[in-house]
């Protein structure tokens, strides 16, 4: 049963999903740190030292948590705590990650929060007139978008949301509103363009568009592949290092595509695809590219986790780290990795 883009959704809804089954490989770091991260629940965030000197894995949860391991040994290192509602999440050139959240639980607004790389409280806090979702900083300038499917300030549609970009990522942003279509989520390229899924009239299925740099304009491209998109998986974009890259995933039990693009004026052909697979292909939330891997998260026996695919191989996980959460009360979407010292 295809559950219908998340952009149709409220947001709540990505976080009121019901348990789930999924692969099963063989975990990473040592035993005993998935269930080190579910007893710490939403008490004072904290962070262990050595996580200024590792590669760090970042992943929100439903449960007000964001949780924090070392990549790719995958040990719990710190519990960043007291968010309403953590989505998505993004990197900046010097490793310091923002998080999207619900300013508060009945608040249609949004708050961003921006952590140096190991750091256990926000150096910045910005304020986001609608409801944030994901998140992309621009590599030229240094500043932030984020994707809001929904936001009241929009004057054609609330359900439209808006695309909020902060100079600099500060300050106030400036708002961005699309008239015909749902913004879904975003992501920059190598030269400043804005890459954003949207949705249209098509439960399920997603479009790709464009802010170009120095535009004001949202461009619609058309692609030669479908963008599919569900209640637990929102179809992203992201550069790799070479081309952008969109998602798709049409439904549980189907693996997650990852189309490298040739994107030419408004055409975007696909040269390239990764496939991403699990014992039993349950996945959710944001994926997150970084080098030569990528990460994700899915659903194993009830419970939350993250996995590791070589990237562009794709193929079954090589890392996982198992029962993050509960997915009878929570689950996971926001993953960013923060590189640490220079390799």
């Amino acid at each position: 049963m295809n559950r219908g883009l998340i952009g149709t959704l409220t947001l709540s809804a990505a976080f009121a999903l019901p348990a789930g089954c999924g692969g099963s490989q063989a975990p990473i770091g040592a035993p005993g740190s998935a269930q080190q991260s579910l007893a710490t629940g939403r008490g004072k965030s904290w962070m262990l030292p050595e996580a200024n000197k590792s590669d760090l894995l970042y992943v929100s949860s439903s449960d007000g948590n964001v949780y924090t391991y070392t990549y790719p040994k995958g040990r719990l290192v710190a519990t960043l705590s007291g968010f309403t509602k953590p989505l998505g999440e993004c990197v900046d050139a010097a490793g310091d990650v923002f998080i999207t959240a619900y300013s508060s639980p009945s608040s249609t607004r949004s708050s961003i929060y921006e952590y140096a790389h190991g750091g256990s409280s926000p150096i910045t806090t910005l304020g986001d007139p609608g409801h944030a979702f994901g998140c992309s900083v621009d590599p030229t300038t240094g500043n932030l978008a984020v994707a809001n499917p929904y936001d009241t300030s929009n004057p054609y549609n609330i359900a439209y949301g808006s695309v909020a970009i902060y100079q600099g990522a500060s300050g106030s942003p400036t708002m961005y509103y699309p008239s015909r279509f749902g913004i879904v989520m975003c992501g920059y390229d190598n030269k400043g363009s804005l890459y954003l899924t949207v949705y249209g009239s098509q439960p399920g299925v997603a479009q790709l568009a464009r802010l170009a740099k120095g535009s004001s304009a949202f461009k619609l491209l058309s692609i030669n592949a479908t963008i599919y998109g569900n209640g637990y998986f929102p179809p992203g974009v992201q550069w790799d290092g070479k081309q952008m890259t969109v998602s798709s995933n049409k439904d549980d039990g189907n693996p997650v595509f990852l189309y490298q693009l040739s994107i030419s004026r408004n055409k975007a052909t696909v040269v390239g695809t990764t496939t991403l697979q699990s014992e039993k292909n349950h996945h959710e939330g944001q994926l997150w590219i970084d080098g030569s891997s990528v990460v994700g998260i899915f659903s194993n026996k009830g419970k939350g986790g993250v996995a590791s695919w070589d990237y562009p191989e794709g193929g079954n996980p090589t890392l996982q780290i198992n029962h993050i959460v509960n997915r009878a009360q929570y689950s996971l979407f926001g993953i960013t990795v923060s590189d640490g010292a220079p390799r």
